[in-house]
């Protein structure tokens, strides 16, 4: 736990840039803890999910990207639905997202 608060904050040190990213993943993935209320079982489970929004806000110094949540929540839903520039777009967003963790086993 200690390693994990550590990577953590030493990541809080990012540029500008990487923290408006991070806010901009906590809101992905709030919305996304969002959509899965709406249709249970689909991809990740909330609780994942919202651990995910804390990571990312505190990567991003306590920032969510908040007037995002509607347009990635709108994203997830037409993903879910099959279309495919959303899921494309989805898988993108998340790859982005995932880079700005530190690696698994690194915590």
């Amino acid at each position: 736990m200690r390693l994990r608060a550590a990577c953590l904050l030493a990541v809080l040190a990012a540029s500008p840039a990487q923290a408006e990213t991070a806010a901009e993943c906590a809101a992905f993935w709030q919305a996304l803890a969002g959509v899965w209320r709406d249709y249970p079982g689909v991809w990740t489970a909330p609780d994942t999910a919202l651990a995910l929004v804390d990571d990312f806000r505190k990567l991003s110094g306590g920032a969510v990207a908040g007037d995002r949540i509607a347009s990635y929540r709108l994203m997830h839903r037409y993903a879910l639905s099959g279309d495919r520039q959303s899921a494309d777009l989805q898988r993108r967003i998340g790859a982005r997202c995932d880079a700005l963790l530190p690696a698994p086993g690194t915590k």
